[in-house]
């Protein structure tokens, strides 16, 4: 009997391999495994930097990691280290390469090209490059309020934020940190967090790809004083990078946020003489007001933007207009949602490709008879479903190790 189901299960899949892959498009518990993996290699890169510059401080300190006075001496020299300029960029140059560089080992070790359908062909227009600027402006200041609200917060039950702060008294330290702590974060963080964990997610919907990435995203910074305006950059990059399908306005946008919170940071020294600006809470009521009016606005007008680019990129490749669809029940929003991103996130040439494959599959169907077609339509069906258990088991597995790390990372400021 066994041997006889595995039989029929081997014809099936036989079966099933000689029609034409429709569905090669990333899956999120790939995108979980590129992200743990890229966590794994990150925390070892740590620990071997850790190591040695202990080594280097015992050296150059004379001193013993063995004793009490020689540990202490070498922790404050790390902290002092860590919280420099050149402390700075090497920890981001670590972390950040890692995020690139777990993709490029799943590639190598799956022989799948999770880069393919990143959007880095997918061209922006003039109007969506400009757009990106309201939306980070609106981002900071309408965010800004809140994340202040929330960390005070979390000072009051005796939190104390130990990472390194960036201090920007200089116009050199301004250009590198542009560099590193701007532009280099925002690529990086892009192409994973949005590139491979979002679009991964997309395929269960928009809306759980936004949410769940955002979450991971936030989280992954591991500690209170991020959490909430991470998680608000991670939607707003999710939402621009969807509409236009483009990783790079994602990218623009993460670094624009980044430019201008380092910017406003060395303008406000240069006027002061500190990197502290005190703003009365009725100050922080308007600028939140103000900066959620902007960047909803901002968002709206980027949608316009994205709809018509793409409705005029149909009809000159002659593709018939999506019929728009009205959803009705309690979810007919979140489904509206849906249906619009994702007509907006797939370019019209992947639209025209997956007509051809399902055309071509639809003819080779078409020679047989009724239960070959039965059976093709049960095996897929399967794949669907053992593809949602394997992504509610990634979603899991990420969460519960994401959230663990940031715990860790949260006691330590206790």
């Amino acid at each position: 009997m066994k041997n006889n189901d595995v039989q029929n299960g081997n014809n099936k899949k036989g079966f099933l391999s000689s029609f034409k892959k429709t569905d090669d498009t990333l899956k999120f518990y790939d995108a979980g495994t590129m992200f743990i993996g890229q966590f794994i290699l990150q925390y070892m890169l740590q620990l071997v930097l850790l190591l040695l510059l202990n080594s280097i401080f015992a050296y150059k300190l004379g001193v013993s990691q063995g004793t009490q006075e020689g540990a202490d001496a070498i922790a404050q020299a790390y902290t002092q280290f860590s919280s420099s300029t050149v402390g700075i960029i090497i920890v981001v140059l670590i972390n950040e390469m890692t995020m690139i560089l777990s993709p490029l080992a799943f590639w190598k070790i799956k022989s799948f090209n999770p880069f393919k359908g990143v959007g880095f062909k997918r061209k922006l227009n003039g109007s969506q490059i400009a757009m990106t600027l309201p939306i980070s402006i609106g981002l900071l200041a309408g965010i800004m309020p809140l994340a202040t609200l929330f960390i005070s917060l979390v000072e009051m039950t005796g939190y104390t934020y130990t990472g390194a702060n960036i201090v920007v008294d200089s116009f050199g330290k301004l250009v590198l940190y542009l560099i590193f702590v701007a532009a280099l974060p925002a690529v990086c963080e892009e192409i994973l967090h949005r590139g491979m964990i979002a679009r991964g997610a997309s395929n269960m919907s928009v809306f759980v790809a936004i949410i769940l990435s955002s979450t991971i995203f936030s989280l992954m910074h591991g500690s209170p004083v991020q959490l909430v305006h991470q998680f608000f950059v991670g939607v707003v990059c999710c939402l621009v990078y969807f509409m236009t399908g483009s990783i790079w306005a994602s990218i623009l946008t993460h670094f624009l946020n980044n430019a201008i919170t380092l910017i406003s940071g060395y303008v406000i020294f240069l006027i002061s003489g500190s990197t502290e600006l005190a703003i009365p809470w009725w100050g922080m009521l308007i600028l939140c007001i103000g900066g959620l009016a902007i960047l909803i606005a901002s968002l709206i007008g980027m949608y316009k933007i994205c709809l018509a680019k793409r409705k005029k990129e149909d009809a000159a490749m002659d593709i018939e207009a999506q019929p728009e669809i009205i959803y009705s029940g309690k979810k007919r929003r979140l489904n509206s949602f849906n249906s619009r991103m994702a007509y907006l996130f797939k370019s019209p040439e992947q639209v025209l490709k997956e007509k051809e494959a399902q055309r071509q599959i639809d003819e080779q169907l078409a020679e047989y008879g009724p239960e070959k077609i039965e059976v093709y339509n049960s095996l897929r069906d399967e794949e669907k479903v053992e593809t949602r258990k394997k992504n509610s088991r990634a979603i899991i597995f990420t969460l519960v190790v994401v959230t663990v790390l940031w715990i860790i990372g949260t006691i330590g400021g206790y």
